[in-house]
């Protein structure tokens, strides 16, 4: 396992170019999502009573923010989130059709990076996929989301009536977590090169996800403990020191963060690459 993670930190060295795809990719939806909590977000707090207003006014600001939970505004905003949601859903399959291109064809091609060259030839299934990938994650708020909406709505006025969700939020994130990586071996499987990939390759990924699954676990971990080091350390720093250096690593940041990505990515691709090698032997 430790193996595994060298070999995709050594794919993550020679991917730098779409590295930095990914970085600016995030940096520009991450800046959207900013202006759009903003302009929610800022207005609502610019009302919120002082603490000399007393508190009635602060039931009555509760009572108002509850009541505008079903208003046109916040349906504004859901159209937006979703228009978004779906701008999301159209452009990832495409960075990720070029970033598995490269990976499967890193030792066999004449290119340095063969990323444009993988979007001509992946997006339709890594499209397909992400698409069902997405439903996935979706279909439980239909029976999540109405509890959940329930449980908000009698929680306004004490947080500790929001503790009866987190088992909720916590299945879902679990489900989540398994779909995702469940469908990531999927797409190594479809973007398998000479005539590997197809259906065939898909539902190959599909069960080397079932067979390697402890390893997975097991790299889901390491790396998400290298995050949270690495997290904590930039909001550390940023913390203590000012200016200019603390400005500069706030915002190096992201590009770490996608970096991580890539190299979860690389990770398991190699674990995906040797199960299916040993396979075809």
């Amino acid at each position: 396992m430790k193996g595994k993670i060298r070999e995709g930190w050594f794919l993550v060295r020679q991917h730098m170019f779409i590295a930095a795809l990914l970085f600016i990719y995030q940096l520009i939806w991450g800046y959207f999502i900013y202006r759009l909590i903003q302009s929610a977000m800022v207005p609502l707090l610019l009302r919120y009573p002082t603490e000399d207003a007393g508190e009635l006014s602060t039931l009555l600001f509760k009572m108002e923010s509850q009541l505008s939970l079903s208003g046109p505004e916040v349906q504004r905003y859901l159209w937006i989130l979703g228009g978004m949601l779906l701008l999301r859903m159209l452009v990832s399959p495409l960075f990720q059709a070029g970033l598995l291109y490269s990976l499967q064809h890193f030792n066999a091609s004449e290119e340095r990076i063969p990323f444009i060259r993988g979007i001509k030839q992946l997006w339709k299934p890594m499209l397909l996929l992400h698409t069902v990938r997405t439903l996935l994650l979706f279909l439980p708020a239909y029976w999540l989301i109405p509890k959940l909406y329930s449980i908000l709505m009698d929680s306004f006025h004490s947080l500790h009536l929001l503790l009866p969700a987190l088992p909720y939020a916590a299945g879902w994130i679990i489900y989540g977590w398994i779909v995702h990586h469940t469908m990531l071996y999927m797409q190594f499987g479809a973007s398998a090169p000479e005539g590997e990939g197809g259906i065939h390759g898909t539902f190959k990924g599909l069960w080397v996800a079932v067979r390697r699954t402890l390893t997975i676990i097991g790299i889901a971990l390491m790396l998400g403990l290298i995050h949270l080091l690495i997290f904590g350390a930039f909001t550390s720093a940023s913390w203590f020191l000012t200016g200019l250096t603390g400005l500069i690593l706030q915002q190096s940041y992201p590009l770490a963060r996608s970096l991580l990505s890539l190299w979860k990515v690389c990770t398991h691709f190699r674990v995906w690459q040797s199960t299916f090698s040993k396979d075809e032997r």
